[in-house]
């Protein structure tokens, strides 16, 4: 190893010598066994050393066996493409006497032809090479292991469920997307697509069934990423063709660079897959915006937003935290854009389409508590700023007024009165979003402007109100009931985050994104 990173690597020969340059302890039971061979497991810097060490061999190999066969490698998976139908046992051979380095497990030693190949298939890294039929049942088989797993779902609480199936389950097949050929498989990817949809449904626990539009609706926020207003549960069949693409160029790039490839003509430029999913996911959000109300419009803006969003990865682990089944359904009816199961509210006779439960007078309404519950977190978060003096509801000039906030003392934010206000998009006087948008620009970002121009207009009114107080400044904090922020707020925001000790900004995010939640969800009758 040494000999090899000191010739293939020389920047990283002082790190391999102090990581391998001694024994290290293996505890076995109450024993310490002194290992001086091989890599370390778990070591990051492992797979690389193993692939320098590796190199000379394999250089060597390819002499040996003459320009006839071509040696590649991931790591310890070895092929050899080769003319010479004896290869196999001139490779066996060659490493009899370098066991030291490599040694060859026989049994997983294979000599097959590419005619093989095509008829009867090739497992090779994890994915499969062939024909069509094999590739199938290749992939068939994978998505029945992630249905069995999906199925165990339902006796975990909903907040859990959702969290295995946005950041574990559903990436448990993407590296396929980029290896495995599914351009003839598409039914197979749209079966895992709707199998997240319906998962998507149950834990959403909605009293009737959708209709068309609803589900067509549904099944688009679904696969929609969550900073664009979407559940995050991509589509395996919209990413499956762009993956593929993307890796293939990448490869043949990669392939030239080395002189793999035959073709005289340069391969085009790689194109990551990141930004062409990106364009796709961009031009999904302008068609749905397109075909919504000026309601959904600003739910699907609110959920895009930062604190829209932040609930969906909430880990548990505190009480405050926690999110029932009903609160985390609630969340869910909000990302579908999908409002009471209950066509006529009971509470006041009138329609309830989405956003009536959060305006309708004749329920018990949630504001001051939201408010109070909102105002805690942001006071237990200033109060961790070096420096800092908090204090809550302080008295003002103004007669019996408060402001919620004040932050005295040696920090940066010092001389600080905060007021916070939550107010609703759905509000009378809010401003629309079905208005004509400006020529030449994206209706997103029209739809965010016009949501983000009313809560500046809200915020100057009530600085211009505001009680007057001693020695010190007044901010307003403006948020809407669904996450988004004014202008002022976002500015205020950054400074918070740079005074905030680390790690403690993005709890306050994610403790006031779960408030939002359990607050639409004490009014929606599901």
């Amino acid at each position: 190893m040494a000999a090899a990173v000191k010739t293939h690597a020389p920047t990283l020969w002082r790190t391999c010598k102090w990581a391998y340059g001694d024994s290290s302890d293996l505890v076995c039971g109450d024993k310490i066994l002194q290992s001086s061979q091989g890599v370390r497991q778990g070591d990051p810097f492992g797979p690389l050393f193993f692939s320098i060490t590796l190199r000379p061999t394999l250089n060597a190999l390819s002499q040996s066996l003459g320009p006839s066969t071509q040696a590649l490698a991931y790591l310890d998976d070895i092929y050899l493409f080769s003319n010479d139908s004896q290869v196999l046992s001139k490779t066996t051979q060659f490493l009899a006497d370098k066991q030291h380095i490599i040694k060859l497990n026989e049994k997983k030693c294979k000599l097959i032809s590419f005619d093989e190949i095509r008829q009867d298939g090739f497992k090779m890294l994890g994915t499969m090479v062939g024909g069509k039929e094999k590739r199938a049942e290749f992939l068939e088989g994978r998505i029945r292991k992630e249905m069995a797993k999906v199925g165990k779902l339902k006796d975990l609480p909903h907040q859990h469920a959702l969290l295995l199936l946005r950041f574990c389950i559903q990436q448990n097949l993407r590296h396929l997307q980029r290896s495995l050929r599914s351009d003839d498989l598409v039914d197979l990817w749209e079966r895992l697509d709707t199998m997240l949809w319906e998962e998507v449904k149950r834990m959403r626990m909605r009293q009737r069934e959708d209709t068309a539009e609803e589900e067509a609706l549904g099944r688009s926020l679904t696969k929609l990423p969550a900073r664009l207003g979407g559940l995050g549960l991509l589509s395996f069949k919209d990413v499956a063709p762009l993956a593929y693409r993307s890796a293939a160029e990448a490869s043949d790039t990669l392939l030239d660079n080395l002189g793999l490839l035959s073709s005289p003509e340069e391969p085009p430029t790689p194109v990551p897959q990141r930004t062409r999913c990106a364009e796709l996911w961009e031009s999904q959000q302008e068609a749905i915006l397109h075909n919504l109300g000026d309601t959904e419009r600003k739910r699907l803006t609110e959920n895009a937003s930062r604190l829209g969003r932040s609930w969906l990865s909430v880990i548990p682990y505190l009480q405050p935290l926690r999110l029932s089944n009903v609160e985390i359904a609630s969340g869910l009816h909000d990302r579908t854009l999908v409002g009471s199961s209950i066509p006529v509210c009971r509470f006041c006779g009138s329609d309830s389409p989405l956003g009536h439960d959060e305006l309708c007078r004749a329920r018990n309404p949630w504001t001051q508590r939201r408010h109070n519950a909102i105002n805690r977190v942001i006071y237990q978060h200033l109060k961790q700023i070096q420096g800092a003096t908090v204090e809550i509801e302080p008295h003002t000039l103004s007669g019996q007024r408060r402001n919620d906030l004040r932050v005295r003392g040696s920090s940066a934010l010092a001389f600080t009165d905060y007021d916070l206000k939550v107010y609703s998009l759905g509000d009378r006087d809010a401003r629309s979003t079905a208005t004509p948008s400006t020529p030449n620009s994206k209706l997103a970002e029209f739809c965010l402007d016009r949501c983000v121009n009313w809560l500046d207009k809200v915020g100057q009114v009530v600085s211009k109100n505001a009680p007057k107080v001693t020695g010190g400044v007044f901010k307003p904090i403006i948020l809407s009931t669904g996450g988004l922020m004014s202008r002022s707020t976002a500015d205020e925001w950054k400074e918070w985050r740079e005074a905030m000790p680390v790690g403690g900004f993005e709890k306050m995010e994610k403790r006031i994104g779960v408030e939002l939640v359990k607050a639409r969800a004490r009014t929606l009758v599901l």
